[in-house]
C-alpha cells in the first residue's frame, strides 16, 4: 500500500511540475491577433506614388451645366486643378487635360463595359 501512495504521489507530482512548465512554453508563442511583422510600418517614400490618384464619385449631366464631384470637389469643364484642366465630363468620368495629354478619371474604373447582344442567356 505504501508503494502505491510513493507512485501515486510521485506521479502527482510530475504532473505539477508539468503543469508549471506548460505557461513558460505558452509564453514563447507570439499573440495570435497581432498583426504580422511589418505590417503597421510607413511606407518607404520612394514606395509612395508619385501621383496621388483623382477619385470621381459622381456624374451630373445637364447639357452644358454638367458637373462632376472629384475628390469631393465639385468641377465643372473649363475648371482648373492641380492635375490639369477639366475637358468634358461625360457618363464614363472626368477628362483631363494635362502636359502629357488627356487623361480619363473613370466614374466606375473596376466595371468593365461590353456590349448586351455578345451574351448568351442559359435557359433552364
Amino acid at each position: 500500500m505504501a508503494d502505491v501512495m510513493k507512485r501515486n504521489l510521485a506521479a502527482r507530482g510530475a504532473l505539477v511540475l508539468l503543469a508549471c512548465a506548460l505557461p513558460a512554453r505558452a509564453a514563447d508563442l507570439g499573440d495570435p491577433t497581432s498583426p504580422p511583422a511589418g505590417f503597421s510600418e510607413q511606407p518607404k517614400a520612394m514606395d509612395a506614388p508619385k501621383e496621388a490618384p483623382l477619385w470621381v464619385s459622381s456624374v451630373f449631366l445637364m447639357g452644358r451645366k454638367s458637373f462632376a464631384v472629384l475628390d469631393g470637389q465639385v468641377v465643372r469643364v473649363g475648371d482648373t486643378l492641380e492635375a490639369g484642366r477639366v475637358a468634358k465630363i461625360d457618363e464614363a468620368g472626368v477628362w483631363l487635360k494635362t502636359a502629357a495629354g488627356l487623361r480619363q478619371l473613370k466614374l466606375l474604373p473596376q466595371v468593365r463595359k461590353t456590349p448586351a447582344g455578345k451574351h448568351k442567356v442559359e435557359q433552364r
